[in-house]
């Protein structure tokens, strides 16, 4: 028994080798796949056989036709519907294809040629469409069916350096959009959307629009399909770029993403921050430098600095050293007011990136006041300081000059953005 075991085990062993043996196994590639034949039309040309904007009807291309162009619309996210859009240089088109998932077979960037023999050219709403006519309608090629119609040809390009896709920085009416645009693959730059931040890409049971304005503040519509597995997604805040593909229902010019990577490089943008303000009850404990008669003045109608008195040689009222070196687009700004009767030449503002500890030596920057003789109201004062400003030593400081002077001045701050 134990020798007709051993026979048995050794058995199998021989045959189990004899089968790897015989075994290839190195990875099945399928080949790949060409085209016998060359495009004899190009898409424009193709489009010239019919009028957008007909009425539930189609024209006839002429036998023999050949096109070709490179697939860049993509239904792997569930957001292009059963059909592709191929583009060629001169003009783009959407096939409709009876088929929901399309991507397998026709990836982006893969190069097809199409066989028009049996299929018609329409428009749908105005964007154009190449399918088949039956039952008074444009209907999409059968799946069982279309290898007759479409040939792939070659792998498909790396698109991100083989392809240049339209770029737009400002959207046109759609009717002066060129015919040939339509069913590109297009760059949206410098695009925000106006909803950002407080809405989803789709609502869950129904397609939705979303308005992305542009640079120039003309708006493209983005439409999504409530298939999209991208729709519970927020819309990005700031300016970004966004790819897609450029359609239209109607006169609404739309964009189509093909999914969340169409979405790139969204930058929100800076929020202004207060970089210096004043505690007025703590100021002159607090490196304000000042001269005679200035004073903090509180009371229920105002709470800020006061001067009140005469001067032949100027008092001035100096700020602390205040760091802008790392504050970009910084902004001066108070309130003053001056009695009635008062002449506003007595009345100085400056500033310095570099206070050497004298007034007399220091190079002060004048800055114009808008208050006016005879004002006796608070008057607000605004002022984007230049880039020279943005020092470790920055100051401001107020100056007056002459005989019974008063001037009351708060609300100052330095705003800015954070570098």
């Amino acid at each position: 028994m134990k020798i007709m075991k051993h026979i048995s085990i050794l058995s199998l062993i021989c045959g189990l080798g004899l089968f790897l043996s015989s075994c290839n196994w190195e990875q099945d590639v399928a080949p790949v796949q060409t085209f016998d034949g060359v495009a004899n039309m190009t898409i424009a040309e193709l489009l010239e056989y019919h009028t957008i904007g007909s009425t539930n009807s189609f024209d006839s291309i002429p036998a023999g036709t050949i096109i070709s162009g490179i697939v860049v619309s993509s239904d792997e996210h569930g957001n292009c519907y059963k059909f592709i859009n191929i583009e060629d240089g001169t003009a783009g088109i959407q096939i409709k294809i009876d088929n929901s998932t399309l991507f397998h077979k026709y990836p982006v960037g893969q190069r097809v040629f199409v066989k028009c023999d049996g299929l018609v050219l329409g428009d749908y709403f105005k964007l154009p469409q190449l399918g088949m006519w039956e039952n008074g309608s444009m209907q999409g090629i059968p799946s069982a069916k279309v290898s007759k119609y479409i040939f792939c040809d070659g792998l498909p390009i790396n698109m991100d350096e083989a392809f240049t896709p339209l770029v737009l920085n400002s959207i046109p009416e759609a009717d002066n959009i060129p015919t040939t645009y339509y069913n590109r693959l297009v760059k949206l730059e410098n695009a925000t959307f106006i909803e950002g931040g407080a809405a989803t890409y789709c609502q869950p049971n129904a397609a939705t629009s979303h308005d992305i304005r542009m640079a120039d503040s003309s708006t493209i519509t983005m439409r999504t399909s409530n298939y999209a597995d991208f729709i519970n997604e927020m819309l990005p805040v700031g300016t970004g770029t966004v790819y897609g593909i450029l359609t239209r229902y109607n006169n609404y010019v739309q964009i189509v993403i093909r999914g969340l990577e169409d979405v790139q490089d969204f930058v929100a943008p800076q929020q202004t921050q207060t970089i210096f303000s004043v505690n007025y009850a703590t100021a002159f404990d607090n490196g304000w430098i000042h001269g005679s008669n200035w004073s903090v003045m509180s009371n229920s109608s105002f709470t800020g600095f006061f001067y009140n008195g005469s001067s032949a040689d100027g008092s001035w009222l100096i700020s602390p050293a205040i760091d802008l070196s790392n504050v970009t687009d910084p902004a001066f700004s108070f309130t003053h007011r001056t009695p009635q009767g008062f002449n506003a030449q007595k009345t100085m503002c400056f500033y310095t990136d570099h206070y050497t500890g004298d007034v007399n030596t220091t190079l002060w920057i004048p800055l114009t006041l808008s208050a006016t003789e005879g004002t006796n109201t608070f008057v607000n004062e605004h002022f984007d300081l230049p880039a020279g400003a943005q020092s470790e030593d920055f100051r401001f400081a107020f100056k007056t000059m002459g005989d019974n002077v008063q001037w009351a001045i708060n609300n100052i701050t330095i705003t800015g953005l954070a570098k």
